[in-house]
């Protein structure tokens, strides 16, 4: 029994580049019917509209994150004001039929259909730093089995976090770790507190803390800080934001906590940070 899809291609793996240089202030994203989309962007922010979770929302995408899009989910996205900056954006299209079979292949994973892995914004910058190397494998010739192998990884990678052994007993389930992680990282730039973490579990605070620490080995607020600090790593070298924005973004709206933070996590300040990244990167 083969599953393999027949003639797999990079028109089956489509990825692409938009610029909005003169295509006015925004630009519809919708996918065909039997895609699944991931986009991030390679220059600039934008925001992204469209339904998510609950309803419609719009929020800010950032380089180092991505939005997962379902199909039958339309997204706008938009020049940021005041100064309406242009953006580029790389879209990976993942066939359906690839990342449903992935599904199927772990009964037990909390996720039973591509609908639920749609979110307009999170953080992943491994995705993120991915993105720019397909396109470039795309458009240098490589051959048809990289954009096969790259669909399958892909399409592994995104289900990870739901089939991932459990926790130590009494820990959070993975479905309930998912939730928090995402909460997190959706508002990252927020003021997040522990009953808001605990009502996303749907546990009482004193639980959610306990179950939380079995499950990560840190409280949910240390947890919470080294994504912020991931984050702030990722916004330092791949975006040339002040740095008081970046910490803003990433949940430090003091620039001297940011910094004190940061040193303590990284070892250097954010701007030591930034100049040996930048340096490193136009070696």
């Amino acid at each position: 029994m083969d599953a393999r899809p027949q003639d797999f291609s990079w028109q089956d793996l489509v990825l692409e580049i938009e610029t909005t240089e003169s295509d006015g202030d925004s630009w519809g994203y919708q996918l065909p019917d039997e895609q699944f989309g991931i986009i991030t962007l390679l220059r600039g922010s934008c925001r992204i509209e469209g339904r998510d979770g609950h309803g419609r929302r719009s929020t800010t995408l950032m380089p180092g994150e991505i939005g997962r899009i379902a199909p039958n989910n339309p997204v706008r996205l938009h020049r940021m004001p005041p100064n309406r900056l242009p953006f580029t954006m790389v879209s990976i299209q993942l066939p359906l039929d690839i990342l449903q079979r992935t599904i199927d292949t772990y009964p037990a994973a909390s996720v039973r259909n591509v609908s639920e892995l749609h979110t307009l914004r999170a953080f992943d910058p491994h995705i993120a730093s991915m993105a720019p190397v397909l396109l470039q494998a795309w458009q240098t010739g490589a051959g048809e089995s990289y954009a096969e192998a790259a669909a399958h990884y892909l399409a592994e990678y995104l289900m990870h976090p739901f089939h991932t052994a459990a926790p130590g007993q009494g820990g959070l389930s993975a479905e309930q770790m998912l939730t928090v992680r995402t909460y997190m990282e959706t508002n990252m730039s927020e003021n997040i507190t522990l009953n808001q973490l605990a009502a996303e579990a749907r546990l009482s605070k004193y639980h959610f803390v306990r179950r939380f620490s079995v499950a990560t080995g840190k409280t949910p607020m240390q947890y919470l800080t080294g994504l912020r600090i991931d984050a702030a790593r990722q916004l330092l070298v791949m975006s040339s934001y002040p740095i008081y924005r970046v910490g803003r973004r990433c949940g430090f709206p003091n620039p001297e906590n940011f910094a004190r933070v940061f040193r303590k996590h990284v070892g250097c300040s954010p701007s030591e940070y930034r100049k040996r990244g930048w340096s490193l990167s136009s070696a």
